[in-house]
């Protein structure tokens, strides 16, 4: 039996409800990757420029400056990308577009990819979410077990409002077992008549009502991304009104219903083959953690290749920068060591990724005795050195290195310095460190980095900036510094703009 708590807006989901259009969203998305900055100033312009691009359309003409009030909090909160939440004033928080989110904006003309590249960024949002106040308990991909919902044939395509404001949004973690449990409730639910589910309602009314709140606007913005229908049945006269704060907000209580966009279902199923809805998005560790820069980069940095293919968006057919991003990718994909020779693959994984660099030869050598990756550095009016990797992939952290044969792998070859690259370690690596000519950085930060780096400069990118933080804090773990890098190089100034508060 599957129990929902419906005694607190805490115990349900929060989704952001500042925006309910697709185009609205994108748009300010838009605008604030075409500038370093946005501001009222500018915004203008770069709504002009959308404009004649056919990108923007403003409703009746009418283009509205609320704009510069700009909503970046729901922006960030499906996905587009993040900003640091934690440890950083409002004059200096910088923007930093996801994978996803740019190949979105990349193609906001063509409607037939924008509707499966924001179906693939719901796949990757998992609560509790960085951008809005849910605490430890939830751990669950909401948005997968809505799909699945719609997906499975007991319930024939449809899933009614209120089985989503008064079951699903309670749910903090989901099982084969409580989805089954959620599945027959459901069911049994829909026996009942309207009137006496109103009445039901109003035992927990306050609660209900800003849940009914938040999937209307939530339903109704991936209506208009062309991944939902909204529907409602033939008679379909509202039953009631729910209030929530003090009376204040009133929200109409009807049969309505959504249905998957046809054109998006066969591309859903594939996802939830790959991607299922009981699938967990931070292990028991990260749920007490706050969030720090790595864990908001692991959780943004989804990229699946089921999507490139879809929109036949292949290496084979693509190479270029594309190719960079795949290799890329692959760190983070091979790091944790979910599969047969992923170890070997995550060693050959960073070979290509360090051969990305103009000035970098990369070699795996790999075998008893020797480092992962040879690397080979040429910078400018310097000398030329030696560096190496060390590839530590694992499905649980890494909780130890020995520097010693670390010291001796680097004299085999005259190396510099070593990188160790791995998804997680504990406390006591960095003491194994402390003192040696060694650095250790998050499999998911040194991705990210090699990402938004080719991406703002395509193949032309140099190991430099890496090398400037590597020898800076040899002895050290470098993913913050390497996270900084990325805010202050790559991201985008939200400051002049209000910032909305989770």
């Amino acid at each position: 039996m599957t129990t929902y708590d419906r005694s607190s807006t805490r115990e349900k989901w929060t989704i952001m409800k500042y925006m309910r259009d697709f185009e609205l969203m994108t748009t300010y998305a838009y605008a604030l990757r075409s500038s370093n900055e946005l501001t009222k100033e500018n915004i203008h312009d770069i709504l002009d420029k959308m404009e004649r691009d056919d990108i923007y359309h403003p409703r009746e003409g009418k283009k509205s400056i609320d704009t510069g009030n700009f909503k970046i909090i729901q922006i960030a909160w499906y996905m587009f990308g993040y900003y640091d939440n934690k440890g950083r004033s409002a004059s200096q928080k910088r923007f930093v577009f996801s994978p996803l989110g740019n190949l979105l904006l990349d193609n906001l003309k063509d409607k037939s990819r924008t509707n499966k590249i924001f179906l693939t960024m719901l796949f990757a949002n998992g609560f509790r979410q960085p951008f809005s106040k849910m605490d430890h308990r939830f751990n669950i991909y909401p948005f997968r077990v809505i799909f699945q919902l719609l997906r499975d044939p007991r319930l024939g395509g449809i899933l009614y409002n209120d089985e989503v404001f008064y079951f699903t949004m309670f749910l903090k973690t989901v099982t084969h077992c409580t989805y089954e449990n959620l599945v027959v409730d459901i069911l049994k639910f829909r026996e009942i008549d309207g009137r006496i589910k109103y009445a039901q309602f109003k035992k927990n009314e306050s609660v209900l009502a800003q849940a009914l709140h938040e999937w209307t606007y939530a339903s109704g913005l991936l209506e208009s991304a062309g991944i939902l229908i909204v529907k409602n049945d033939d008679n379909n006269e509202p039953i009631g009104v729910l209030c929530h704060g003090n009376g204040t907000g009133r929200r109409t209580y009807k049969q309505d219903y959504v249905v998957a966009n046809g054109a998006v279902g066969p591309f859903m199923d594939l996802l939830l083959e790959h991607y299922p809805f009981y699938a967990k998005p931070f292990n028991p560790e990260e749920l007490e953690a706050s969030f720090d820069s790595d864990l908001v980069v692991k959780m943004y940095n989804f990229y699946p290749p089921e999507l490139l293919v879809e929109l036949g968006i292949d290496d084979s057919e693509e190479r270029g920068i594309t190719s960079m991003l795949t290799i890329a990718t692959k760190i983070k994909d091979y790091a944790h060591n979910e599969a047969r020779d992923d170890s070997k693959r995550f060693e050959f994984a960073l070979r290509d990724a360090f051969n990305l660099f103009k000035d970098v030869v990369a070699e795996r050598m790999s075998g008893p005795g020797n480092v992962d990756v040879e690397c080979k550095y040429s910078p400018p009016d310097k000398p030329v050195f030696k560096f190496d990797i060390e590839g530590k992939s694992r499905r649980v952290k890494l909780m130890e290195v020995s520097a010693g044969r670390l010291k001796s792998h680097r004299i085999k070859i005259r190396s510099n310095y070593t990188i160790i690259v791995t998804p997680e370690f504990a406390p006591a690596v960095l003491e194994d460190i402390t003192g040696d000519q060694t650095v250790i950085i998050k499999s998911a930060t040194l991705s990210n980095f090699l990402y938004q780096y080719i991406t703002r400069a395509g193949r032309d990118i140099s190991y430099g900036p890496l090398d400037d933080i590597i020898v800076s804090n040899l002895g050290k773990d470098v993913t913050r510094q390497v996270s900084e890098y990325v805010y202050a190089n790559f991201g985008h100034v939200v400051n002049s703009l209000t910032m909305a508060k989770a």
